[in-house]
């Protein structure tokens, strides 16, 4: 399972010429083609577009009649994406509008389910914690072009519809600490997410999604470590303690809680025979930034062992720990 990817952020694009020479801003040909430069990583990542495993179809029209109905596309060695079915040409004084999504297909029969092109998607997250079955999914801004004479390079800016949860616990200023399980308790796994609002490229805004919860939000993941995956290390960098989960955007509840059971050696001195105790603390995550799970956002949680134990939630970019929100398509080569 690669590492969860991550609010949103646009990206610069590059455009390449279709017949070869130099990127430029605007392409030369007069093919419609589809290509970026940076990559989003998260559970869906740069392998997995290169390897197949990743469907990435596109919606479009042309003077308001549809071009692109859930075409997809594939990349070529050149870098640039077409359509599967066939490459099109652009034509002077048409307009277009573009938007993408992405998924993993084999999701489609386990918790995932698209609908209305694209816009609307039904999503059940596993009921017990495993990073490699979370669902993630990506859908675009909308790219237009007021003149096909223009010819760009088309940009599928993407954003994630889930937020991505992080825990981490580290220790203080103590010997040794070990954590014998972590447990984030009563949350919705269960949803039907709807974009109400498409936002256009570029523009610096998000897409608008409508996030209907289902199930009794008692979804509670869980880990109980052993051996050096239970050792607190003493920053998120080092520490073997963490866990990482794609959520469907929700409030969190009263309900809705961290616990955490470790032990810490206790010993007086570096000398001092070991003093292993237990403890275990709860918190209740709604009275900690933020109350609420947004699509795109990344949430991370710290929890530092010391004399007690002091959590810490914030709303971080993902691009701070190389998770790059925009676009998924690979660069050029």
């Amino acid at each position: 399972m690669k590492r969860f990817l991550q609010m949103i952020c646009c990206v610069a694009l590059l455009a390449a010429c279709e017949q070869g020479g130099d990127d430029v801003n605007i392409g030369s040909g007069s093919t419609i083609a589809f290509n970026a430069e940076n990559i989003v990583r998260s559970v869906i990542t740069q392998d997995d577009i290169d390897n197949g495993s990743i469907t990435v179809k596109v919606c479009a029209t042309q003077n308001g009649n549809t071009l692109y109905d859930e075409e997809e596309i594939e990349r070529e060695e050149t870098g640039k994406w077409y359509p599967v079915s066939g490459k099109d040409a652009w034509v002077e004084d048409n307009d277009y509008s573009f938007y993408g999504y992405a998924y993993n297909p084999a999701q489609l029969s386990k918790g995932l389910s698209i609908n209305d092109k694209g816009l609307s998607i039904t999503v059940e997250q596993p009921t017990s914690y495993d990073e490699s079955k979370m669902i993630d999914y990506l859908l675009s801004y909308k790219f237009q072009v007021a003149n096909g004479n223009m010819r760009p390079i088309v940009q599928l800016q993407l954003e994630h519809a889930m937020a991505l949860v992080e825990i981490y616990v580290v220790r203080g200023n103590l010997f040794d600490a070990q954590l014998e399980s972590l447990s984030l308790q009563n949350i919705y796994s269960k949803g039907t997410l709807k974009c109400t609002t498409q936002a256009i490229a570029n523009e610096g805004i998000a897409n608008v999604w409508e996030t209907t919860l289902g199930g009794a939000g008692t979804t509670t993941y869980t880990i109980n470590p052993s051996g050096d995956a239970a050792i607190i290390g003493d920053t998120r960098e080092n520490t073997a303690t963490k866990m990482k989960i794609m959520c469907i955007p929700q409030q969190l509840t009263s309900n809705t809680r961290l616990t955490l059971t470790y032990r810490v050696n206790e010993k007086l001195t570096t000398d001092s025979a070991d003093n292993w105790v237990r403890h275990t603390e709860s918190f209740q995550l709604y009275k900690y930034d933020p109350i609420s799970y947004k699509t795109g956002h990344r949430i991370v949680y710290t929890a530092t062992i010391d004399s007690g134990v002091n959590l810490q939630g914030v709303i971080a970019e993902w691009k701070d720990v190389d998770y790059i929100e925009g676009t998924i398509l690979p660069e050029i080569k």
